[in-house]
């Protein structure tokens, strides 16, 4: 017997299936105008990673609280596992216990370290706890000065020998062992791995914030006393400092300065809690200037999102951005006018990671601004892509002049080739209007947690690819 589909039935079977979005993109638009959106950032990035590192040099439990879902919590709690590190995350609680009396591996797996850059910390860690360390190389972001924008090793290789290490690099590869004795104190000036900015004469540069990382987890567990003068300033270093006291080690800081006792042997425990992601709550801000929308951002320690932003508030305060704090809460009302202004990516002034979160703001400029980057160099993979929609933009070397520009809603393909890269890109499609398909949005999963869901609050329509992509 015949049978029949009802005519729905039929329609939806005729019906074309969408096109499969390749892996690696999300399709992006804007499709709702909120009048208000309220947000919370995920824990700091930056602090976690070398947190973990530092896990592995204790005898007692590190429990942190706050922990971002992203790429680089689970590749280095697997790495951290592979070694032998005990290591519980509870991502929808937000909390990561490791524990590292058990680390005995020397080696860092390739297929996890080619992931993401911070397994770079476990570099020190791993050689102050069990003596030797090798591994392969390094993902991360493309924006090294090696080939195809890798990020160096030597400076980290450098801060290893004056603890006593013998240590070998080479393209993709990095073996240290450290003396019969144990790795000793020692006295370095930070000054040595940087450049002087020219315009302020602060120390900046790729490798300057590495270098103070590597020499403060070798310090905490080398025998005797290590100085470390022009330390690295920003807030991943000195809550560093402060979270190794906390296990045990006796350390004096100050802006010119870091002093540290060390143990000779394993840290003790560590209860410790990361503030809301800097990055994370800059990106808010720039959202909501772009779209207008009265946003809320929830904070988590928000002292110290203040202290870690300093810079950043600076210049937003400058480009007239009105910002107010109450409480845990930063509120960011809508602005008429964005002021030009000349900012600096230095270590004493904005992060690297922040230039290319202000410039879709600075199209929205009453004259042409400036963004130089002293730490990366040309770090502006996200020109082009802004070009399209409509931005008027002209990179000279290490600097990027921004002229007012108004954003077409042209629609399309956007290309980003690193983390902040794709998320300006991102910014620049929901403040263009129209429908893109923006590509390389895998780097967004080392930086940014659950971050469909954020942009939605703000009015954004996110199609993933799905499983099979």
């Amino acid at each position: 017997m015949q049978t029949h589909a009802p005519a729905g039935a039929a329609a939806l079977l005729e019906r074309p299936a969408p096109p499969r979005l390749p892996a690696d993109c999300w399709e992006v638009e804007r499709t709702g105008h909120p009048a208000g959106a309220v947000v919370r950032p995920a824990g700091f990035k930056h602090l976690l990673v070398p947190l973990l590192a530092a896990s592995c040099l204790a005898e007692r439990p590190w429990r942190i609280t706050n922990v971002p879902d992203i790429a680089d919590t689970r590749v280095l709690g697997a790495v951290l596992r592979e070694v032998g590190a005990e290591v519980h995350h509870d991502a929808g609680a937000q909390t990561l216990t490791a524990h590292g009396a058990g680390v005995t591996g020397q080696h860092i797996p390739e297929h996890l370290s080619g992931q993401v850059h911070g397994a770079v910390y476990l570099l020190p860690a791993l050689l102050a706890a069990t003596g030797r360390v090798a591994s392969g190389s390094h993902g991360g972001c493309s924006i090294g000065d090696g080939a195809q924008g890798q990020r160096p090793l030597a400076h980290l290789a450098a801060v290893m020998e004056r603890f006593g290490a013998r240590c070998l690099t080479g393209p993709g590869q990095f073996a240290a062992t450290a003396p019969a004795d144990g790795l000793r104190g020692a006295v370095i000036d930070l000054a040595e791995f940087a450049v002087r900015e020219p315009v302020t004469g602060t120390l900046t540069g790729p490798h300057y914030s590495g270098a103070t990382k590597t020499a403060l987890l070798l310090g905490a567990v080398a025998k005797g006393t290590t100085l470390l003068r022009n330390p690295y300033p920003k807030a991943d270093v000195t809550e560093l400092a402060r979270a190794l006291g906390a296990a045990g080690v006796p350390v004096r800081i100050t802006p010119e300065e870091i002093e540290l006792q060390g143990r000779g042997g394993p840290l003790g425990a560590a209860e410790l809690r990361l503030p809301s992601d800097l990055m994370e709550v800059l990106t808010y801000v720039s959202l909501a200037v772009c779209l207008d929308t009265e946003t809320r951002v929830l904070l988590d320690r928000p002292e110290a999102v203040r202290a870690g932003l300093a810079p950043e508030l600076a210049c937003l305060e400058q480009m007239g951005v009105p910002l107010s704090w109450d409480g845990e809460q930063l509120r960011v009302r809508p602005v008429d006018r964005v002021a030009p202004v000349d900012a600096i990516a230095a270590s004493h002034l904005l992060y690297s990671d922040a230039q290319p979160l202000l410039a879709p703001v600075l199209l929205r400029g009453t004259g042409p601004s400036r963004l130089t980057d002293t730490v990366w160099g040309a770090r502006f993979g996200y020109a082009e892509g802004l070009r399209r929609l409509g931005a008027d933009l002209t990179v000279d070397g290490s600097r990027l002049l921004v002229r007012p520009s108004r954003l077409r809603p042209v629609g399309g393909d956007l290309y980003g080739g690193d983390l902040r890269a794709v998320m300006a890109l991102v910014l620049g499609a929901l403040a263009a209007g129209g429908r893109y398909r923006v590509h390389g949005v895998g780097h967004l999963a080392r930086g940014y947690a659950h971050l469909p869901e954020k942009l939605r609050l703000f009015g954004a329509e996110i199609l993933e690819p799905g499983p099979n992509g």
